[in-house]
This record gives C-alpha cells, sequence and structure tokens, in this order.
C-alpha cells in the first residue's frame, strides 16, 4: 500500500512533484497544530474561548457523571410524592431510579404523555421523569456544575442565531473538521458541527451506520442518515480490512439485502 501510495505521487511531472513534496513537508510540520478532541472536549474548548458569547460561567465545574445527585434527587422526590401513601406507590423505587437514569442521561429524549387516565401508573412515570429533570437542572445550578451534555446544550445555545457571533469565531478558526465515529452522534452533537460549518468550512463525517451501537446514551442513526444525505460527496470503503474474505461471503448469503432498521442500512 505504501509503494502504490508513493507511486502515485511520484506519477507526474516535476512541477507537480515538487508541489506534492511541500504539500507533504507543510502537513508534517503542522499536523500538532491540529485540534484532535472528543466533541464534549471540543464543546468546552470552544465554550471557554467564546467569553461571553458563549454564555458560560468560568467558575462552575465539570463533573463526569451526575449519577449521586440523581440518586438524591430521586429518592427525595420518591419519599415527597409517595412517602404518605396509604397504598402501593405506582412504581417501587429501584424503578424510579432507573426511570430517572434514562430521562437525565438522554436529554434529547422526548418523554410523552400517555392518552390514558392522568393517574395511571405511566402518567405517573412521565410526570416523575418530569420533575426529575427539572429538579437535576436546578440542583446543578445551585451546586454550580456541569456535566457534558450541559456542554452540548450551551454550545449549541450559543451558536442558534445565524449572526451568533459563536458562529463566526469558529470559522475564523477551522476551515477543516473531520468527526469520526459519526454513526454514534446524537442529534445536538450534529446541531453543532451543522450550525458552525456547513457551508463555511469542509467538513467530513465518517462512519458506518452498521455500528451504531449507543442508542443507549444518545446516539441517534437516524441523525447520521440525515447528515448523509446532505453530502456533497460520498465515498465508502471498497475493501474490507477487517475479515477475511471467506467469511464476509458467507455471511452476505444470510444478511445480503436485509435493511437493519432503514432503507438506507442495507
Amino acid at each position: 500500500l505504501e509503494s502504490s501510495l508513493v507511486a502515485l505521487l511520484l506519477d507526474a511531472d516535476e512541477p507537480t512533484r515538487a508541489e506534492r513534496r511541500q504539500r507533504l513537508r507543510d502537513a508534517l510540520a503542522a499536523f500538532d497544530t491540529a485540534t484532535i478532541a472528543t466533541t464534549h472536549q471540543f464543546c468546552q474548548l470552544v465554550l471557554r474561548s467564546l467569553g461571553v458569547a458563549g454564555d458560560t460561567d468560568p467558575g462552575v465545574t465539570l463533573v463526569d457523571n451526575l449519577d449521586e445527585l440523581v440518586v438524591e434527587v430521586v429518592d427525595d422526590l420518591y419519599l415527597q410524592r409517595f412517602g404518605q401513601l396509604p397504598g402501593r406507590p405506582p412504581f417501587n423505587r429501584d424503578d424510579a431510579l432507573t426511570l430517572a437514569y434514562r430521562a437525565i442521561g438522554d436529554p434529547q429524549a422526548r418523554l410523552i404523555e400517555p392518552e390514558a387516565d392522568p393517574a395511571s401508573p405511566a402518567a405517573e412515570r412521565v410526570s416523575f421523569a418530569h420533575a426529575c429533570r427539572r429538579e437535576i437542572e436546578h440542583r446543578k445550578r445551585r451546586l454550580g456544575i456541569l456535566s457534558y451534555d450541559d456542554l452540548l446544550s450551551r454550545l449549541a445555545d450559543a451558536l442558534e442565531r445565524p449572526d451568533a457571533p459563536a458562529r463566526q469565531r469558529m470559522r475564523d478558526r477551522w476551515r477543516l473538521v473531520l468527526v469520526d465515529e459519526f454513526q454514534d452522534t446524537d442529534p445536538v452533537q450534529w446541531q453543532v458541527i451543522d450550525r458552525a460549518f456547513t457551508g463555511h468550512a469542509t467538513v467530513v463525517l465518517i462512519g458506518d451506520p452498521k455500528q451504531a451501537i449507543y442508542a443507549f446514551r444518545g446516539g441517534d442513526v437516524v441523525t447520521y442518515l440525515t447528515a448523509a444525505r446532505t453530502a456533497t460527496t460520498r465515498a465508502t470503503l471498497g475493501t474490507n480490512w477487517r475479515s477475511d474474505e471467506a467469511l464476509v461471503e458467507r455471511l452476505q448469503v444470510v444478511l445480503q439485502g436485509a435493511a437493519l432498521g432503514d432503507d438506507d442500512i442495507v
């Protein structure tokens, strides 16, 4: 592979070869100046650089997870709502904790109100989930802490207006944006990238929807598919370097033509 690449680069007249040599030197020399980060690290970097344009309090503390705070909120709300009931609560405390983790851990998920009796167990669950979301936000503000999801939401808000200063600052700093493992991007992550760079920078999205496994964490393959349909150029690797040809052929006997949840994932 290396020799074929070198041969391709040398297959030109001398002025073109000289230009390619110079571009390679420049690329190697500038490689360490690239911003390489997770999406959350990138959002934190941008928000810190925006100052007042990012509407972020520099005194807040970024926390890895909110598990202890979620447990505290659930215990308080569960006791407040159901501690004085004469009968059994509509769901037990363990179910309440699981519900809160899911509602808070995926803040973009919509809590759909059931059409049944508002006093039904389903309606009670939705009401409890809403209460947990409200209370966790209240306590985060009081404690001066932020989660990684908060970084995303705050940057998305800072980029909302077409004339937002945050948009111009990001475009001035980054002209080429490459997002790896894009199939695991959630809607807010794509919102940040789209608002800041679409139409103003070269955006390269790398992903495989068949490897989308993080729905439980907010990853949304529909976001990937929507973004992919807007691409001006699409390229697919023609050779699988991870599996033996014989294995791939036999899997294709079973799976070829199967749509994995969407007609665009075949």
